[in-house]
């Protein structure tokens, strides 16, 4: 991603309603699903500033990965320490018990998605965790992928093919932000349909009431995603454990 990206994620992440509700409804599912022992880490695959790094401190351990030295510098002023600056194919896995992956709007940022998901699967132990986001539908393709560096958007099927085909087993997929999906909807083809261009920073400014509004209702969606899989949404979740 462009800097200019990271210094406003790292400004925003704590309170801006997109982050604050995807990160929560990930650790809630990750709490439900995966469980790991005091010994064992996961790994934090392009973790960026370090907002989701922090809360998963909170319960497990994390090693936090990004090729950004400055995504890194950011994630340092949260207090995290254990970081790596590098790719994954170079990460040193064999000086931490790896027992789960985590790749959180990642992926679509890599232009050979089937490699880097072998790669990932390479570190883990057969029962080990992988646990994904990505934007889904290729249709709704904006400026805000093109600033992010997007090379891809997904559909549930394709990216659940992905996942198995790199030796995976699915816990469970589901797509996600679905009760503001008509709002997203009507807002990418209008600003594609007219080429509105997105600001500098890729994030979209909201009123302090707005942003408290969305927030609560994308974060209700993690009551549901407990008991069921929605039909359709902006992005997808995935759980998914590497076969023996």
């Amino acid at each position: 991603m462009q800097d200019i990206v990271y210094h406003t994620q790292f400004q925003v992440e704590d309170t801006y309603w997109w982050f604050v509700a995807r990160n929560r409804i990930v650790k809630s599912m990750i709490d439900k699903y995966c469980v790991n022992t005091d010994s064992e880490y996961f790994i934090d695959i392009g973790c960026g500033p370090g907002a989701f790094t922090k809360i998963m401190t909170e319960n497990y351990k994390v090693v936090g990965l990004d090729t950004s030295p400055i995504a890194l510098e950011y994630a340092k002023k949260r207090g995290l320490n254990d970081l790596f600056n590098g790719t994954l194919e170079n990460f040193p896995s064999e000086n931490y018990n790896i027992k789960g992956a985590l790749m959180l709007d990642v992926v679509e940022h890599i232009e050979d998605d089937k490699k880097i998901l072998s790669e990932v699967s390479k570190i883990l132990p057969a029962g080990g965790w992988f646990v994904a986001t990505v934007p889904a539908y290729q249709w709704l393709w904006s400026q805000h992928d093109v600033k992010h560096m997007h090379y891809r958007r997904y559909t549930k099927k394709a990216f659940k093919k992905l996942v198995e085909d790199a030796g995976f087993e699915i816990k469970f997929s589901s797509y996600f932000n679905t009760f503001l999906f008509p709002l997203a909807s009507v807002k990418r083809f209008f600003e594609n349909l007219t080429d509105k261009k997105d600001d500098t920073s890729g994030i979209d400014e909201v009123s302090p009431f707005i942003n408290k509004i969305f927030k609560k209702v994308f974060l209700a969606e993690r009551y549901f995603l407990n008991r069921m899989s929605f039909p359709f949404g902006v992005s997808i979740i995935l759980l998914a454990q590497k076969k023996a």
